[in-house]
């Protein structure tokens, strides 16, 4: 028994403690207060109509739902610039964003692929990411369109904002769905992982929206636009979310063809053709990317490398590799499963993922909604949207992690019970205190945004999915713009030491890698490293120290008692 409540009082601390979850504790008290403290009793009558005016031209708050956080984010570029990228799956999709750019679906093989072996990189049959196309696609818009990939992130996440308004229009009342949907853009579509690095999110939330948004109204009347919207959402769930999406779009057509039983397959007609044309692609990426249109480079990235190990019910992979870097992602990857033979180790470890998710989507603020879920489940219109939280809530127990944009998919579903909840706090309040809930909400919302955006300043810790960035993001970044200000074309050979942290990997190229400026390699042994500097013997050759304190640069060989050129100095943060 006091085993148990020393469990008890650890896992409640975790919700509570840290830093920046108090704070947003502490503005939840605060926000509290103030709408008790000060009646708005005329209620703001003309923002009321303007709302209500607004939110009743359905395409228009749409569009408003997709501009107004892009707008908000834009205007902050002053202090916050485009994010550098440092995570494996940030390079791996800015990878397949440049190939796609380059008007190809895969590179051919390197003939120094040894040397550019990287976590989530497939080098054979071609080199390519191991993801499939969805992120991608919108890198390589962001990269064409305006010479930047974070541009694609930026349209992403306005049409995720348009997406989630669309859906929830299917669900609540129009001006609580514009509500629920602004609420989303200011929590995600400003700060945090989604719209502050490359490794996607809005993709897959776009295709849940677009999933979800259809449903209410296939079950009311079968247009034919919503069923080519729901086949749509299927297909970017299947480049973005491929396992949980399919059994998230198998469940749904399930439930339409029990709802409206005869009409179902007519109905369902334009989403199949929309559907077909999407797995006809996909199936020719495939192909292209791995030699087969049944394989796909998450299986052949697997095959080689021995991960990604997401999925417990799959035996693991029993290989040895070469480079010990990889050699250590794997045993990693591997030592996942460790958990699911301790239950206590699998209990904390389920727990750590439910506030991990928690911490990102909901938070503080936004938990007291669901205080009235149990008002929620009763309400025949919004408990479908539990059961699908439910049910991704249970495919996770065969799961080996559970990261935010794993959840992408719900995004539209998580905010749309959030707003369900906050209808009834909403009734449940004196008329004089209910704008000012509307009011205060998005005011606390904003100023989390904010604490998290300076965090480094404020002297916070944030979470890892807060914080979007591994420690030798800015020495990276800061090497690569002193390297392209050098006349010429750059060779960086990096030596990692025995003890190297696997998130923090500095060899990943673009799509073109003899056209590249820089070209970032891996030491394999000297015979090889001669060959990989005979075949760039154009470039200026340097050699990275990865796990050298400080970072720094020299030049590659480097002659024995001679002072060499290098950069200055970066100290880890």
């Amino acid at each position: 028994m006091t085993e148990f409540c020393k469990f008890l009082i650890y896992e409640t601390t975790r919700f509570l403690a840290p830093v920046p979850v108090a704070v947003e504790w502490v503005m939840a008290i605060l926000g509290a207060l103030a709408v008790a403290a000060i009646p708005l009793r005329r209620g703001l009558p003309r923002l009321r109509r303007a709302v209500h005016a607004l939110s009743e031209r359905r395409r228009w708050a749409i569009i408003v739902c997709g501009v107004l956080p892009v707008a908000a984010r834009l205007s902050l570029l002053a202090i916050m610039p485009a994010p550098e990228p440092s995570i494996h799956d940030e390079f791996s999709h800015l990878l397949l964003g440049d190939t796609l750019a380059h008007g190809r679906l895969a590179n051919p093989p390197h003939p120094m692929w040894r040397h550019f072996e990287s976590i989530h990189i497939i080098q054979q049959p071609t080199y390519s990411s191991m993801y499939p196309p969805a992120q991608g696609v919108f890198l390589a818009a962001g990269e064409v369109l305006f010479h930047e990939p974070w541009a694609g992130v930026v349209i992403s996440v306005g049409l995720m904002g348009m997406a989630v308004c669309w859906m929830m229009q299917g669900w609540l009342p129009p001006a609580w769905a514009f509500y629920g949907a602004l609420l989303c853009g200011l929590k995600l579509g400003i700060g945090g992982l989604w719209i502050n690095s490359y490794i996607g999110g809005a993709a897959g939330a776009i295709g849940g929206a677009l999933l979800f948004g259809a449903l209410p109204r296939l079950r009311r009347d079968g247009r034919g636009l919503d069923a080519a919207l729901f086949g749509l959402g299927m297909v970017i769930l299947m480049n973005s979310r491929p396992f949980d999406g399919a059994i998230l779009s198998a469940v749904s057509i399930a439930y339409l063809v029990w709802a409206k039983r005869q009409r179902a397959i007519a109905d369902l007609l334009p989403a199949a053709a929309v559907l077909a044309i999407g797995v006809a692609f996909t199936g020719y990426y495939d192909w292209r990317v791995t030699g087969s249109p049944l394989r796909m480079a998450y299986q052949v990235n697997r095959n080689t490398y021995g991960w990604p190990e997401n999925l417990a019910f799959l035996p693991p992979k029993k290989l040895t590799l070469r480079d010990p870097v990889m050699e250590s992602m794997y045993l990693k990857e591997v030592a996942r499963r460790e958990v699911y033979q301790h239950p206590d180790k699998l209990v904390d470890d389920y727990l750590t993922r439910l506030f991990d998710n928690w911490s990102y989507f909901i938070g503080p603020l936004l938990t007291i909604p669901l205080v009235f879920l149990p008002w929620i489940l009763r309400d025949r219109r919004t408990r479908l949207l539990v059961i699908f939280v439910a049910l991704v809530a249970v495919l996770n127990l065969f799961q080996l992690v559970l990261y935010p944009y794993h959840l992408a998919p719900l995004v539209g579903v998580i905010f749309a019970i959030v707003t369900q909840g906050l209808r009834h706090l909403y009734v449940s309040l004196p008329r004089s205190r209910r704008v000012g809930l509307l009011l205060a909400l998005p005011v606390c919302v904003g100023l989390t945004v904010a604490m998290k955006a300076n965090a480094d300043d404020l002297v916070i810790t944030l979470p890892y999915w807060d914080r979007t960035a591994e420690w030798h993001r800015d020495a990276r970044a800061s090497i690569a713009e002193w390297l392209k200000r050098r006349p010429g074309k750059q060779l960086v050979v990096v030596r990692y030491g025995r003890f190297h942290e696997v998130n923090q990997e500095w060899v990943y190229n673009g799509a073109d890698i003899d056209g590249s400026k820089i070209v970032w390699a891996r030491e394999v042994d000297p015979r090889s490293d001669a060959e990989l500097l005979s075949y760039f013997r154009d470039r200026e050759a340097w050699l990275l120290e990865a796990d050298v304190m400080p970072v720094r640069v020299v030049k590659y060989p480097r002659p024995a008692a001679v002072v060499v050129e290098k950069l200055p100095e970066i100290s880890r943060k």
